[in-house]
């Protein structure tokens, strides 16, 4: 039968809130668009990258699109002659490289990139946009998506993750962070959902390890789930042992080179996390098979804490060393004159010691809160809807935990946090008095759902406590203070650590060190050169093959300088340049650029 033929009542018919929820969608993304449009055209006009790992990223896929292996993550600029081989996966290339193919058909390969590199974090923020009024839908009803849109894009997340030129991981696994909480959430009533769940966390892991606490979560309450209400849980662990059985292995193979599938690494997807998968996956099909067996709570219980202990002792079978900091590698010196100063690697109480507290206000409150009302609204709510708040208090409680570790979890927890306070203030909203009038039921609602984000709180706090910039570039990294290095012959440069992938995204370059924790040899060598008297620097760097030197006069307040008073770094930081070294770089330049003689 044709549309012509249906009769007028038949015919499907869009909504007035349909229209508004499609219209609010578009308002928020352009609105988003225009706040960061003037980040978009310098990233457009000069080609400068805010963030180290989006400068590596690009480095990467620049190998990849050149004919580097799929299975070939070694940076051979970075520390050579070996390289270094990275703990990312080519599974964000793949979209960035088609992208700058795509473009490139109308573009020189420079501007193609450059499109790319709007473009993807533009994609990712119509994804997580779109995730999270679904998921304030399947919360609060239709009425919770626009809340949960405005509130998305008043977090923080917003202006870092999502920001014009980010190409790096972080916005995909927020993503699908969305999606794995979202198909958690729907397949509460549909089973079959728990399987898209375990997709998303395999391309999750094929990515990075980064999400992996969230799905900790998820999959503790749905053991808990199964303890309390038995059979009603069984075909949800049924479907997520089925799509895990898939996803997993696939993703492992299709991101893992097959001379490494029995090669452990703690911070990567490797052969450690496959047999934990392994036998968790199991050890859920065990438990859906046996629950007709399995009658009362007690025996649900003893059996999920011996599945999950067979998790842990497969870990500890095959490489304990994971059960802890997934980062015990690093160099201890490193971890101490690198990795702890980094701002958005330290745990909460230290930024709010070191005189930021607009941070806990912005990232820690908000997320707290949501938590609160999750917990609220579940002990309110019946049956599905209980154990759907269940699930959201417990995946955003993972994101506070991993926030008070390091504060730059709560950008991933953020979304999390807003949608479920949208979804709050959407059913506190549909309980206010009767006699309210339009106008102060609007206003009501208005603020309830901007004045616990991020920026709302941002805005009620005094400018000195206001949260610091993560993501700010320096003067060292531009395009135009690398422009005198780029000009010179290729060769081996020693420089900061944080220098390392601006120098390999803007020059031809190799660089010792980079802010990376497989660096080990690179990154030691070069603060080892720093803290060492002028003349023994100049036979550690001799040695290593160097040929050029950097340091930033920015940081003239450098821990390292502070460390060894009579060190290169300390000579370099009072402007008295040894005989050895020779400047290239103009003399008003913060970046000074130096040639060993």
């Amino acid at each position: 039968m044709t549309d012509a033929a249906l009769a007028p009542q038949d015919r499907p018919t869009i909504s007035i809130v349909d229209i508004a929820r499609r219209l609010a969608f578009f308002l928020v993304l352009v609105a988003c668009v225009a706040a960061s449009f003037d980040t978009a055209v310098e990233v457009w006009r000069t080609g400068i990258f805010f963030d180290s790992d989006d400068a590596m990223r690009a480095v990467q896929v620049r190998d990849f699109l050149a004919g580097q292996g799929w299975y070939d993550l070694v940076a051979h600029r970075y520390d050579p002659p070996a390289g270094v081989f990275m703990h990312w996966s080519r599974v964000v290339d793949v979209p960035v490289a088609t992208l700058e193919a795509l473009f490139g058909l109308a573009l020189d390969p420079e501007h193609a990139e450059r499109a790319a590199r709007l473009t993807f974090p533009l994609l990712m923020l119509v994804a997580l946009l779109w995730l999270s009024a679904r998921c304030a839908r399947v919360f609060a009803g239709a009425g919770a998506s626009v809340p949960a849109l405005v509130m998305v894009a008043l977090s923080g997340p917003m202006f870092w993750q999502f920001a014009p030129g980010r190409i790096d991981h972080h916005a995909p696994q927020i993503v699908l962070l969305m999606l794995v909480v979202l198909a958690a959430a729907t397949g509460l009533e549909r089973p079959r959902a728990f399987a898209a769940a375990a997709a998303g966390m395999a391309a999750s892991f094929a990515i990075s390890l980064e999400n992996l606490p969230f799905f900790v979560a998820v999959l503790g309450i749905l053991a808990l789930w199964f303890v309390i209400e038995g059979a009603a849980a069984r075909a949800a662990l049924a479907a997520f042992a089925a799509g895990a059985a898939i996803a997993f292995p696939a993703a492992y193979a299709a991101t893992v080179a097959p001379e490494r599938w029995m090669l452990s690494a703690c911070d990567a997807f490797s052969i450690v996390h496959l047999v934990a998968l392994g036998v968790g996956v199991s050890a859920l099909t065990l438990l859906a098979a046996a629950t007709p067996w399995l009658a009362t709570r007690k025996r649900r219980a003893i059996a999920v804490a011996l599945g999950g202990g067979a998790v842990l002792l497969a870990v500890a079978a095959v490489a304990p060393r994971c059960l802890g900091d997934p980062l015990v590698d690093l160099d201890p010196l490193l971890r101490e004159l690198w990795l702890s100063t980094l701002k958005e690697a330290k745990p909460l109480r230290k930024i709010i010691a070191e005189g930021a507290p607009g941070v806990a206000a912005t990232t820690a409150g908000p997320v707290a809160l949501a938590i609160v009302a999750s917990c609220g609204l579940a002990v309110v709510s019946r049956g599905a809807a209980r154990w759907r708040w269940i699930f959201l208090a417990a995946t955003i409680g993972a994101g506070l935990a991993g926030g008070l570790w390091q504060v730059r979890v709560f950008s991933s927890t953020l979304p999390l946090a807003m949608t479920a306070l949208a979804a709050a203030a959407t059913l506190a909203a549909r309980r206010l008095p009767a006699h309210f009038s339009p106008i102060t039921r609007l206003g009501l609602f208005a603020a309830l759902c901007i004045a616990p984000t991020p920026l709302g709180v941002a805005l009620a706090l005094p400018e000195d406590d206001r949260p610091v910039d993560f993501a700010s570039s320096g003067a060292c990294r531009r395009p135009q203070a690398l422009a005198p290095l780029a000009a010179l012959p290729p060769g081996r440069v020693a420089g900061p650590i944080e220098l390392g992938p601006f120098v390999l995204a803007h020059t031809p370059h190799s660089v010792f060190a980079a802010p990376y924790h497989r660096g080990n040899h690179g990154g030691r060598l070069v603060i080892d050169a720093f803290l060492a008297p002028p003349d023994k620097a100049r036979e550690m760097l001799r040695a290593a093959g160097a040929d050029y030197l950097l340091w930033c006069a920015a940081d003239g307040k450098s821990d390292l300088a502070v460390r060894a008073s009579g060190s290169l770094v300390a000579a370099l930081t009072r402007g008295a340049v040894p005989a050895f070294l020779e400047r290239r770089s103009p003399p008003d330049s913060r970046l000074m650029i130096f040639a060993l003689r």
